[in-house]
């Protein structure tokens, strides 16, 4: 490594990684005046595994912030049928629940906007950061960086969180490849069935592409799950490629001039997974919070409605994967997917209008007050 020490000007922000997460950051703190350096091991585009679902919440967000992401946008499901142990449903939203995109040309979208709007880029690895009184030194394989503050954006496991102590409690893990053929459905598919704690999905890209995976809260060795039902769509399995999920957050999300933003920090969903929305929202928070006198405190007072939330978020997916999944859909036949008022539910999550708590209450209500199938039941696929 270079012994070379770049020194940034005073009120430099720099932000290690550039998926979701940082690239918004990097985007709306170029925009309030910030200098900002994007630093990234990786050039765009690059090949990124995720399931790439967009979700109500997602879209709504990327318009408060003015980004289009149409033009990312490969298949929209409004319908999704989610497969459980009691049956296969077909669930219609009033609008797409998923839009699919390639997290390739997701984060090179975004990316591209951030350097637009005044970001700079610098292509190297990131080892790890060094807090001072005065700043923060970037301890890169070429080089040393400086600046007053840092967004920790470099995914999982990040060396950013190790550096400063906060690491996330819990992680998922899962697999996806591009498979290719035809199906028959353009719908998404949710399949409960074919990994404890987890679920495995099929988000259609068009073209006779499908992003196909499978992850779950439980460590193991999954490709031979994912190529087998790759084989049972009767599709041809594409390069198949593996990521953390991290799911429980530090009780901390900032120090003296750091930040850690999406998973980063642990912020993925740990009922749904989705970990883009969680990513552009508090890359959003923490350059914002730049605005501030102490921007780490202010970020941290932001993200705490979020970590309360966290908690009932874990309670529900103990319910979906837990009571719904492995118990009753197994062995009772029932599913609360099967119910009338599931699909308001899901829709108002997805959406930002239910937090999990209030979500949490709405599902208790909902099995203490049973209602007959009325959702369409479809034959196993």
């Amino acid at each position: 490594m270079s012994s070379e020490l770049i020194r940034m000007p005073l009120g430099r922000l720099i932000v290690v990684g550039s998926g979701p997460a940082g690239n918004t950051a990097a985007l709306l703190a170029s925009r309030i005046g910030v200098r900002v350096t994007i630093i990234d091991k990786a050039r765009h585009p690059r090949v990124k595994p995720c399931g790439g679902g967009l979700t109500p919440k997602t879209i709504a967000l990327s318009r408060i912030l003015n980004l289009d992401l149409g033009e990312v946008i490969e298949h929209e499901c409004g319908e999704v049928v989610v497969v459980t142990h009691a049956g296969s449903y077909l669930l219609r939203f009033r609008e797409p629940l998923i839009r699919v995109s390639r997290r390739e040309r997701l984060d090179e979208f975004m990316f591209r906007e951030a350097l637009r709007n005044g970001a700079e880029y610098v292509n190297d690895e990131v080892v790890k950061v060094e807090e001072g009184r005065g700043g923060v030194k970037v301890i890169g394989r070429r080089s040393i960086y400086e600046a007053d503050w840092v967004i920790g954006a470099d995914g999982a496991p990040s060396r950013v969180g190790r550096s400063i102590g906060l690491v996330p409690r819990s992680n998922a893990v899962a697999l996806m490849n591009i498979a290719s053929g035809k199906l028959g459905i353009d719908a998404c598919i949710l399949d409960f069935t074919r990994v404890k704690w987890g679920y495995a999905w099929v988000f259609p890209l068009g073209g006779g592409d499908y992003d196909v995976g499978l992850g779950s809260a439980l460590k193991g060795r999954y490709s031979g799950l994912l190529t087998s039902y790759v084989n049972e769509l009767g599709l041809r399995l594409g390069r198949v490629m593996g990521h953390l999920i991290p799911y429980r957050p530090p009780s901390q999300v900032a120090t003296r001039r750091v930040m850690l933003t999406g998973d980063s920090l642990g912020l993925a969903d740990p009922v749904t997974g989705e970990g883009i929305f969680q990513a552009m929202l508090s890359g959003a928070l923490s350059a914002l919070s730049l605005r501030h006198s102490n921007p780490t405190e202010h970020y941290s007072e932001l993200m705490g409605s979020y970590l309360r939330d966290n908690q009932y978020a874990l309670t529900t997916a103990y319910m979906v994967y837990g009571i719904d999944a492995t118990f009753l859909s197994r062995f009772m036949g029932l599913t609360g997917f099967s119910q009338a008022g599931v699909v308001n539910i899901i829709e108002k999550t997805t959406g930002g209008k239910l937090t999990y708590r209030e979500a949490l209450r709405e599902m208790v209500k909902s099995m203490v007050n049973a209602t007959p199938r009325i959702i369409k039941h479809i034959p196993p696929l």
